[in-house]
């Protein structure tokens, strides 16, 4: 039995922005339609992740730059700071993708992580064996209004 109310809207969206099949609708869970549903949520707001502190970085990262993704996981390099994206940098960001992407899907307004909001790339630094090191501070926007 669900648990969520799924409108005639739901499933016109599904179809559309998810390519939903008829299907695959009736296997949806409801934690798949939280998902869903949530996507106005995603798209008002951006994940920021601004450098904080950066010591010998290849790519030029310096405190102040930040990346710019909406809550969805998709990056904007519009919007961005920095001069070279870093997969290496990018990479440590998704697990705070998730937790945004799911404090949006219980409909919390503000959904920037709460407790955790830092993170340093890949790269563990030149005292480690590595190369250089950024350490980012995680946080979250509602998209201003253009």
């Amino acid at each position: 039995m669900k648990e969520v109310e799924v409108t005639p809207e739901d499933i016109q969206s599904a179809k559309q922005v998810y390519g939903v099949s008829d299907e695959q609708m009736d296997k949806l869970s409801d934690t798949q339609w939280r998902m869903m549903k949530s996507r106005p949520g995603r798209r008002g707001h951006w994940m920021i992740a601004e450098v904080i502190e950066a010591k010998n970085c290849l790519a030029g990262h310096k405190k102040g730059d930040k990346y710019v993704f909406l809550a969805s996981g998709f990056l904007l390099p519009e919007e961005s700071t920095v001069t070279n994206f870093c997969l290496w940098a990018m990479a440590s960001m998704l697990p705070f993708d998730l937790i945004v992407y799911d404090r949006l899907a219980e409909g919390l307004d503000d959904p920037t992580p709460a407790g955790w909001d830092r993170v340093h790339c890949y790269d563990v630094g030149l005292e480690c064996g590595g190369l250089g090191q950024v350490l980012f501070k995680i946080y979250c926007e509602k998209v201003p209004n253009r």
